[in-house]
C-alpha cells in the first residue's frame, strides 16, 4: 500500500506532457508547458496542442485554471479558443495548421483556483518547414518591426503584447505588473528596445508613472499611435528609472 501510494504521488507531481517546452506567463505567477502532438506536425495535417498548467512553488500541474488560447500566422488567427476552465490542468487543443510556416501559440491565463487574475500570456512558436520542422519557445518571433530613423537599429515587438498595454490602460491590471512585464519582456529579448543615452539599470524605488504614459498604452492598443511611438514612452521610463533593464 505503501509503494502503491508512492507512484500516485509520483504521477501526480510529473508535468502532464513529455519533451514540453516549459516558460513562466508575462506576470511571472504560473508556468505553461506546451508541446504539439505530432512532435513534428506537417502543413495541413491534424495536430494537437498539448498545454499544461504548472506551479512554479510545487512543480505539479495546477488544477483549476481558467485559459484562452490563440494560434496566429502572422496577424491571422488560424485556431484557438475563448475563455476555458481546466479542473485538470492539462488540456488538449486541436488545430489545423495549413501552411508551411511559423506560428505563434499564445496561451492566456485568466485566473486560477477559481480566483481571477489580470491576464498573463505565455507564447510559443511552432515552425513548419518540412523536415526542419521544430517547436521551441519564441522571443517575439510574432512581432512588427519598425525601423529607427537612423536605420541602426528596430523595434520588435510582439503583437500579443498590445493586449497588456490596453488592459492596463483600461485599469485591468496595476502599474506594478506593466512594469514587471516590461521588465521581462526587455530581459527576456522578447522587447527589444534601442537604450537612449543615460538610461539607468538600477533604482532604489519606482517613481509613479506619468499619465500621458498611460494614454499612449491605450492609443498604441486601439491602433492610434505607431509601434515607434510607444516605444518612445517605454524609452522614458527606462531613462527615468521607472523600468530597470
Amino acid at each position: 500500500m505503501y509503494l502503491g501510494f508512492l507512484v500516485i504521488t509520483t504521477v501526480m507531481i510529473m508535468p502532464a506532457y513529455a519533451d514540453q517546452v516549459i516558460q513562466p506567463t508575462s506576470g511571472g505567477t504560473i508556468d505553461v508547458g506546451f508541446a504539439t502532438d505530432p512532435a513534428n506536425p506537417t502543413p495541413g495535417g491534424s495536430t494537437n496542442l498539448l498545454i499544461s498548467f504548472i506551479n512554479k512553488s510545487t512543480h505539479a500541474v495546477q488544477s483549476h485554471v481558467d485559459y484562452k488560447v490563440a494560434v496566429m500566422e502572422g496577424s491571422n488567427q488560424i485556431c484557438g479558443t475563448q475563455i476555458l476552465h481546466t479542473a485538470e490542468g492539462s488540456v488538449t487543443i486541436p488545430c489545423q495548421l495549413p501552411d508551411a510556416a511559423t506560428y505563434q501559440v499564445i496561451v492566456e491565463v485568466d485566473g486560477i483556483l477559481f480566483q481571477p487574475i489580470p491576464p498573463e500570456t505565455a507564447t510559443f512558436t511552432v515552425n513548419l518547414g518540412g523536415s526542419n520542422t521544430s517547436t521551441n519557445s519564441t522571443t517575439g518571433t510574432n512581432s512588427t518591426t519598425t525601423a529607427q530613423p537612423n536605420g541602426t537599429q528596430s523595434i520588435v515587438i510582439p503583437a500579443w503584447i498590445k493586449h497588456n498595454a490596453g488592459w492596463w490602460a483600461d485599469g485591468q491590471i496595476g502599474d506594478g505588473q506593466f512594469i514587471q512585464g516590461l521588465q521581462y519582456m526587455i530581459q527576456h529579448g522578447i522587447i527589444q528596445i534601442p537604450l537612449q543615452s543615460g538610461g539607468s539599470t538600477t533604482t532604489s524605488g519606482t517613481p509613479p508613472i506619468p499619465v500621458w504614459i498611460k494614454h499612449n498604452a491605450g492609443w498604441w492598443a486601439d491602433g492610434q499611435i505607431s509601434d515607434g511611438e510607444f516605444v518612445k514612452g517605454i524609452q522614458w521610463l527606462i531613462s527615468n528609472k521607472i523600468v530597470t533593464v
